[in-house]
């Protein structure tokens, strides 16, 4: 009976829980169970190769392809006075790689100058692929710029004729860098075996910036090579928004008068008509006064052009006794 007494009164001891307190212990429950998903994204696993490190960021490599790309608007602009000859360039790719892997990208024979940039340790290098690089001595020495049928070391009279386009690439570099540092780079040897080119360890890693070289009817690649380790002094001033104030934005008043002076330039407009076809016998009968019935019905409406580019539709319409066209835009 007592045995009884106990297992009639064991429900009645336990504490029944109220909905508040389900309804907290619910909130509590769902509040680690994100806390555990959001941790699960802190923690996500990114691959990431410790031989070949990234040295730098994304943000600092876009800051480069902008500087460079300055660099070849210039050097674009510089070399047809310096060759006398239409010539272009034009950035390709600005990527960070082993200096191991840079070198095994280089033709061989290569044209291929170290450069000193003071202040800044170290050297750089400057490779002109052979395409363009016998198309420049060519041009240099009054002639046409042809390149050579078979590809060879440049001679010694050859570097020394390739020093004067140097000195233009020398002066377009700096001008791109002027706004971070001034660096001054000036060519201290060159080499036509990649190979013998060392310069930083084989897996150190270097920033590979390449262009696209055109010299009449020439074209080849100009590569750029720096290693990371010497520009680790100014890393911190290369990202996009320090870049950005290099090239502010033109005041109001600039803007404003530029805009007044292209109010006042001429544009031709048409307004076109569905034509029909004819005869050459029917054109040579027409004389004044004679009508030539057009496909266009008069209510159809007509396509009115700004520098041959459609851009209103029309209606037309009569304005002190002329043909005009009303304009109502496009989507209409």
């Amino acid at each position: 009976m007592q045995f009884d007494d106990v297992q009639t009164k064991e429900p009645s001891s336990r504490a029944l829980l109220s909905d508040e307190e389900i309804s907290a212990l619910m909130e509590v429950k769902s509040k680690e169970g994100a806390g555990a998903h959001g941790s699960e994204k802190r923690h996500r696993i990114i691959p990431y190769d410790f031989r070949r490190p990234d040295r730098v960021s994304k943000e600092q490599v876009r800051s480069l392809y902008l500087l460079y790309d300055a660099f070849a608007r210039n050097l674009s602009s510089s070399l047809p006075t310096f060759l006398r000859a239409i010539s272009e360039v034009t950035l390709i790719s600005v990527e960070q790689r082993a200096y191991v892997d840079y070198l095994s990208g280089l033709p061989d024979p290569a044209a291929i100058f170290k450069m000193e940039m003071k202040p800044l340790q170290g050297m750089a290098v400057l490779e002109i692929s052979p395409n363009v690089a016998f198309p420049l001595v060519d041009r240099q020495l009054g002639g046409p710029g042809v390149p050579i049928s078979e590809m060879r070391a440049l001679t010694e009279i050859e570097q020394k004729i390739l020093e004067g386009f140097l000195k233009i690439v020398n002066e377009a570099l700096r001008a791109a860098w002027q706004p971070i540092l001034d660096i001054d780079f000036q060519c201290v040897g060159c080499e036509t075996a990649p190979k013998l080119l060392q310069i930083v360890p084989p897996n150190e890693v270097v920033l590979s910036i390449v262009f696209h070289i055109q010299v009449v009817d020439a074209r080849g690649t100009l590569s750029l090579c720096i290693p990371a380790l010497y520009l680790e002094p100014i890393l911190q001033k290369l990202n996009e928004s320090s870049y950005s104030r290099m090239h502010p934005d033109a005041p109001p008043e600039q803007t404003r008068a530029i805009l007044d002076k292209l109010s006042c330039v001429p544009f031709p407009i048409a307004a076109e008509l569905r034509g029909s076809t004819a005869s050459i016998n029917d054109l040579l009968r027409l004389v004044p006064g004679d009508v030539l019935r057009l496909d266009h019905r008069a209510g159809d409406p007509v396509e009115v052009s700004v520098g041959n580019i459609v851009k209103f539709r029309g209606d037309l319409a009569s304005s002190d006794k002329r043909t005009a066209v009303y304009i109502r835009p496009l989507e209409s």
